[in-house]
C-alpha cells in the first residue's frame, strides 16, 4: 500500500485491516520524514487556539474539499495539490487530522443516559398502549398517536408518593426546630439569677450607700468604681449577682479597645474599611464565590470591605479613601485590604505593583504588608510617599530572590519602621526594606516621577482611553483582555498581554510566544516574554506552572528548552561559545513550530551580545540577518556585553 497522508490519518485512527496497518506501520518505521510527520500530526492537533482555515485569501480552503478528500472523492490532482496545502500550513493539516479523527468515532456504540431514553419513550407511545374503543367514542379521544408529544415540550415528572416527594423536606424542618428549640433553652437566662439580677440592682447594699455618700460628700467624684461595683463579701447570697456577670477589668479594656478598632472612620460605610473613589480607568475586584472566582470590574464609587482583593490595570490609577487617608494604586497594582484601627491611617498587603500614600491631616502612620516584611510608614500632613515592590531575579537563576520594598519620600521628615529598626528621612530620597526588615540602599536619588504625579501623562490617558474601549459591561473582563491583545495598537497589545498574566492566566500568555501575521505580531512575542520574565519573579511555584504551560504549547521536547530561554544565561554560561552556538543555531530553524524559539534565542542574542537584531525576522528566518549572525559566530565576534538592558 502506498503511504499518502489519507492513509497515514487511516492508520493513525485505526481505520485499516489488520494486513494494511502493519505495512503501513513498517514503512513510517522506515521512512524519517513520516515518523516527522506523525510527531507532527499528534502536535498540531494538541495546539492551543490554533485558528481554522480561512475563508478567503491564498491560504483559503472549501470545506467541501476537506471532505471530499476525506472520502476519496477528489481527482488525483486535486489530491496533491490539497495534501502538499496540508504539509506546509499547520492550520490545514490540524483541520483534516481532527476530522478524519472524528469521522472515525462515527460506528461505535454510545451511551445513551437513562434520562433521554425516558424522554424518547415519553415522546411517542407505541401501539402496545392503545386500549379498546368504547361506542360512540372517537378515535381522537384517548389515541395516544393522535396528540404526541412536541419535541419542544418537556414532558411531566414521573409521578413519585408523596413521601417520597414531603418527606425528607418535613424531616428537615423537624430537626431544625429541635435543634432552635434546644438552643434557645440552652442560650436563655434561668428565671431565679433574672430575678435575683433584678433585685440586687433595684436594693443596692446598705453598705455601699453609705460608702457613696461619703465619696460625694469629699468629692471624689459621684461615678462609682468597679470595686464598688461589686457587692461586698458580707451581703447574703441571695443579693449577690452570678459569677459569670463579673467580667474582669483586663478583659473590659480589651473589649473597649477592639470596639475602637472596628469603628468605621468617617466617610467610611458601617463594615467597610474603605471605599473605591469612582475610576477613571480600569479597577478589577476579585469575587471569590465559588461559582465565579474571577476578576470583575468596579465602575462605581464602593464600599470595600476586609480582605477584598484589589487590581488597578497599567496605565491607569485609582484611589481608595480610608477615611480621611487616601492611598493611590499606580498602574498594574494588586492590594488586599485589612482592618484599620483608630491609631493607624491604612492597612494594607501590597502583592505586587506601587502605591502612592496620602499624608493625613491627623498624621496617622500607614501599615503595609508584603509577605514576611512589614513596614510602618508616617508621613506629615500633605507628603506623597511612595511604596514599591519588585522581585529582583539574576539571569540564569529560575527563581527570584526574596522581594523588596522601596520607599520613596518627597519631603521631610518621614519615619520608617521596620522589624529590625526606624530611620528618620529628613530630605527627599528613598531605602529598601529586605527580608527580615533590614534596611539598605539608602539613598538620595530622584523620585520617580509615578510618586509626584496625581494623573497619567497625557501619553498614558490617550492609550488608556483606547485600551478603556474593549471593556464593555455585559463582557468579562478576561474576554475583554483577550479580546485587546487581538487590537492593532501596539500600545494596547502591551497593556492587554501584561493584565492577562496579572489576573492569574498565563495559558493564555503562552501561546502569543508564536503569534504570526500583521502588524503586532512582534509586538505580542516581544512583550509575552518580557511578561514571561516577570512571572518567574512571582513565586516559587512560578517556574512549575511556566513549565507545564509550555509543555500544553510546545510539546515535552521543546518546552525546556523555551524555559532555558526564559531564564536566561549565567555570567559564565555568556563567555561560553556553546551558548551563541545554540543561540544561533535555533535562529535557523524553519519549522513553523519553532516561531516562539526563534524569537527568544533572538532576544537572548541582543541581551547577551548588546548587540541590535541584525535585520533578522522570526517570521523569515531565510535571510541576511541569519547570514548576519552566523557570520559574527564563525568570526568568535559573539562576546558578552556589559549588562544593560538594550532596546529592541
Amino acid at each position: 500500500m502506498q503511504l499518502t497522508l489519507r492513509t497515514l490519518l487511516a492508520w493513525l485512527d485505526d481505520k485499516l485491516p489488520p494486513a494494511e496497518v502493519r505495512e503501513i506501520g513498517k514503512q513510517v518505521a522506515e521512512v524519517d520524514y513520516a515518523k516527522k510527520l506523525v510527531d507532527r500530526i499528534h502536535k498540531v492537533t494538541r495546539q492551543r487556539r490554533l485558528a481554522v482555515p480561512s475563508s478567503s485569501g491564498p491560504d483559503a480552503t472549501d470545506p467541501n474539499l476537506v471532505a471530499g478528500y476525506i472520502d476519496n472523492e477528489l481527482d488525483p490532482e486535486q489530491v496533491a495539490e490539497f495534501e502538499k496545502k496540508c504539509l506546509m500550513s499547520d492550520v490545514h493539516l490540524a483541520e483534516v487530522s481532527s476530522v478524519h479523527q472524528i469521522l472515525s468515532l462515527i460506528g461505535q456504540k454510545a451511551k445513551v443516559p437513562n434520562e433521554a431514553r425516558l424522554r424518547m419513550y415519553q415522546l411517542v407511545k407505541g401501539r402496545e398502549t392503545l386500549r379498546p374503543k368504547k361506542d360512540g367514542e372517537s378515535p381522537a379521544d384517548d389515541d395516544p398517536l393522535a396528540h404526541p408529544i412536541q419535541p419542544w415540550v418537556t414532558p411531566p415528572p414521573p409521578y413519585r408518593p408523596l413521601l417520597q416527594r414531603y418527606g425528607p423536606a418535613v424531616a428537615v424542618l423537624g430537626l431544625m426546630l429541635v435543634f432552635g428549640l434546644g438552643s434557645w433553652r440552652t442560650l436563655s437566662i434561668p428565671e431565679p439569677f433574672r430575678t435575683a439580677r433584678n433585685r440586687a440592682i433595684a436594693t443596692p447594699h446598705p453598705g455601699a450607700v453609705a460608702k457613696a455618700e461619703k465619696n460625694v460628700a469629699e468629692g471624689r467624684g459621684t461615678e462609682p468604681s468597679p470595686a464598688t461595683a461589686a457587692l461586698p463579701a458580707t451581703a447574703s447570697e441571695e443579693h449577690r449577682p452570678p459569677a459569670a456577670e463579673v467580667v474582669p477589668a483586663p478583659e473590659k479594656a480589651a473589649a473597649k479597645e477592639a470596639t475602637k478598632a472596628e469603628t468605621p472612620a468617617a466617610g467610611i460605610p458601617a463594615g467597610a474599611v474603605a471605599v473605591a473613589r469612582k475610576p477613571d480607568g480600569v479597577l478589577l475586584r476579585f469575587n471569590s464565590s465559588p461559582d465565579r472566582r474571577e476578576w470583575t470590574r468596579i465602575t462605581e464609587s464602593t464600599p470595600l470591605r476586609e480582605q477584598d482583593r484589589l487590581l488597578g490595570l497599567d496605565p491607569f490609577r485609582s484611589t481608595l479613601e480610608f477615611g480621611s487617608a487616601n492611598v493611590d494604586l499606580v498602574a498594574e497594582t494588586e492590594v488586599w485590604l485589612r482592618s484599620t484601627p483608630k491609631t493607624q491611617a491604612a492597612r494594607l498587603t501590597l502583592a505586587r505593583g506601587r502605591l502612592v500614600l496620602q499624608g493625613n491631616p491627623s498624621g496617622l502612620p500607614f501599615e503595609v504588608q508584603s509577605g514576611d516584611n512589614t513596614v510602618t510608614i508616617t508621613p506629615p500632613p500633605g507628603v506623597a510617599v511612595g511604596v514599591e515592590k519588585t522581585n529582583p531575579r539574576a539571569l540564569g537563576e529560575p527563581t527570584a530572590a526574596a522581594p523588596l520594598l522601596t520607599v520613596y519620600v518627597t519631603d521631610g521628615p518621614v519615619k520608617v519602621t521596620s522589624q529590625k529598626e526606624t530611620i528618620n528621612l529628613e530630605t527627599p530620597g528613598s531605602v529598601s526594606i529586605g527580608p527580615g526588615g533590614v534596611t539598605s540602599n539608602k539613598t538620595s536619588r530622584p523620585i520617580p516621577s509615578w510618586v509626584t504625579e496625581t494623573s497619567p501623562p497625557p501619553f498614558d490617558k490617550q492609550v488608556g482611553e483606547q485600551f478603556l474601549q474593549f471593556f464593555r459591561p455585559e463582557q468579562r473582563t478576561l474576554a475583554s483582555l483577550v479580546e485587546a491583545t487581538e487590537a492593532d495598537l501596539k500600545e494596547v497589545c502591551r497593556h492587554a498581554i501584561s493584565a492577562l498574566e496579572a489576573v492569574g492566566d498565563i495559558s493564555l500568555v503562552v501561546p502569543l510566544l508564536h503569534s504570526k501575521g500583521g502588524s503586532t505580531a512582534s509586538i505580542k512575542r516581544r512583550t509575552a516574554i518580557n511578561v514571561l520574565r516577570a512571572y518567574l519573579g512571582e513565586g516559587p511555584d512560578a517556574g512549575k506552572n511556566l513549565l507545564e504551560e509550555l509543555k500544553r504549547d510546545l510539546g515535552d521536547e521543546e518546552a525546556p528548552t523555551a524555559e532555558k530561554l526564559l531564564v536566561g544565561y549565567t555570567a559564565k554560561e555568556a563567555k561560553e561559545e556553546a551558548t551563541y552556538e545554540s543561540l544561533v543555531k535555533l535562529l535557523g530553524s524553519s519549522d513553523d513550530g519553532s516561531l516562539g524559539l526563534r524569537e527568544l534565542a533572538l532576544d537572548d542574542l541582543c541581551r547577551l551580545t548588546g548587540r541590535d537584531t541584525l535585520d533578522y525576522d522570526p517570521e523569515k528566518p531565510d535571510g541576511p540577518g541569519l547570514r548576519a549572525w552566523r557570520d559574527l559566530l564563525r568570526d568568535h565576534e559573539l562576546k558578552p556585553a556589559p549588562p544593560h538592558p538594550v532596546a529592541r
